[in-house]
């Protein structure tokens, strides 16, 4: 199993997206998505994230709750990817260096459907507007 995780960065109303590198070799390139990636050997989740945040942006994050948990295959492959959302805060300052990707940018969710974003990210991101923000409930 690919294990990896993705943080939703939510700051001012706006969600925070990475315009993700155009080369072939990445999973869907060119598109918007959130910060994250793949685990390290025997690496748990939220340390994942927290440096994963960390080496793509240079923020220091605080994890303040898992939003969504998806498994899925890739592309018709065996291969089963875990995937875990965190919601993110900022620690400190917000000075953003990118790391990785071609830019960075804070959306408001109103601004989202205009973009080509990976589509579990947007996912992800719809859940915890609507939980989090909105404070759907969705459980009886």
């Amino acid at each position: 199993m690919i294990k990896s995780v993705a943080g939703i960065i939510f700051y001012k109303n706006k969600y925070l997206l990475q315009l993700r590198d155009n080369k072939k070799n990445i999973y869907f390139p060119g598109f918007w998505g959130l910060f994250g990636g793949l685990l390290n050997k025997k690496e748990k989740f939220i340390k994942a994230i927290v440096r994963e945040i960390k080496e793509e942006t240079n923020l220091k994050v605080r994890i303040t709750r898992k939003v969504i948990l998806n498994n899925f295959t890739i592309f018709g492959s065996k291969k089963i990817r875990k995937r875990i959302y965190y919601e993110c805060k900022i620690i400190g300052k917000k000075n953003i260096i990118l790391k990785e990707g071609r830019k960075y940018k804070f959306f408001y969710y109103n601004q989202m459907s205009k973009l080509n974003i990976v589509p579990l990210d947007l996912a992800a991101i719809k859940y915890h507007y609507l939980s989090a923000v909105k404070k759907v409930k969705y459980l009886p």
